[in-house]
C-alpha cells in the first residue's frame, strides 16, 4: 500500500508563464543594463548549447556552479563583467514565474485528506531556488520533503535519487509512488529504483509508449483507489 506520493516540479506541478531569456532581459535590466532582448536570447542560447555539450561530455549535474558558468558566458557574450553573477543569481529564482496545472491543487487537498505524505523529486540547481519556486505558488504546506539534485549532487534517472527520497521518508521502495511528465527521468528512473511510476502526459507526447500513464493529475486518484 502506498504511503508516499512523490512529484515531479516542472512540467508535473507548475510551468514557467515566459520564456527564461525574457527574465534574464528582464533581470538585467534591473542591475542597469539595456541590452537588446535578440541579443539577449541569442547569448542564452548559446550558453544552453554549451552546457548540453558539456553535460554529454562529462555527465555533470546540473547544480549551482553550472548555473554560475553559464551566467558567466551569458554575461561574457553580452560584453558585461562576470562580477555580476552572483548578484544575477540572487535575484533570479525571484523573478521566474510558474502557473500551477489546473489539476494540481484539487488533487493535492484529495491526496491530504487520503493521508498520504506528499513529495516532491526535481531536477533543478538548487535546494534554496526548488524552495522559492514552491513558495511562490503556494503550495510550499502540502509538502514534507524537497530534493533537488543540484543539492544532492545525482540527478533523476538515477536511482539514487529516490533511493535518498525513501530514506528521508522511511519507507519501502512499494509504499512510494512517483508522478512526473518525462518518460526517462520519472518513470523509467521511478521504476529503476523499485518504486512505481506514472507518466503524466498531458499532451499525449509519449503516445507511443506503453507504459502506467495518465493524462491528467487528477487521474492519479483513480490509480490509487
Amino acid at each position: 500500500m502506498f504511503k508516499v506520493v512523490s512529484l515531479d516540479f516542472g512540467g508535473t506541478i507548475a510551468h514557467e508563464i515566459e520564456q527564461d531569456y525574457v527574465v534574464y532581459h528582464k533581470v538585467l535590466n534591473e542591475l542597469g543594463y539595456s541590452i537588446n532582448l535578440n541579443l539577449v536570447e541569442k547569448a542564452l542560447r548559446d550558453a544552453r548549447a554549451w552546457w548540453r555539450e558539456e553535460k554529454a561530455k562529462t555527465g555533470r549535474v546540473w547544480n549551482m556552479k553550472a548555473y554560475v558558468e553559464l551566467i558567466e558566458r551569458v554575461l561574457k557574450a553580452l560584453e558585461l563583467p562576470t562580477e555580476k553573477t552572483v548578484d544575477f543569481l540572487k535575484i533570479l529564482p525571484h523573478r521566474i514565474r510558474f502557473r500551477v496545472y489546473d489539476d494540481v491543487k484539487p488533487t493535492l487537498e484529495e491526496l491530504k485528506r487520503r493521508g498520504y505524505r506528499l513529495i516532491v523529486i526535481s531536477n533543478v540547481s538548487s535546494l534554496k531556488n526548488l524552495s522559492i519556486y514552491i513558495s511562490s505558488i503556494g503550495l510550499k504546506d502540502y509538502f514534507e520533503l524537497l530534493i533537488a539534485s543540484g543539492t544532492v549532487g545525482f540527478e533523476k534517472p538515477d536511482p539514487r535519487i529516490f533511493k535518498l527520497a525513501l530514506e528521508k521518508t522511511n519507507v519501502s521502495p512499494g509504499e512510494m509512488i512517483h508522478v512526473g511528465d518525462d518518460y526517462e527521468a520519472d518513470y523509467i528512473g521511478a521504476e529503476n529504483a523499485g518504486l512505481t511510476g506514472v507518466l503524466l502526459d498531458r499532451k499525449n507526447v509519449y503516445k507511443d509508449k506503453n507504459c502506467r500513464k495518465i493524462m491528467k493529475l487528477t487521474e492519479l486518484l483513480d490509480l490509487l483507489t
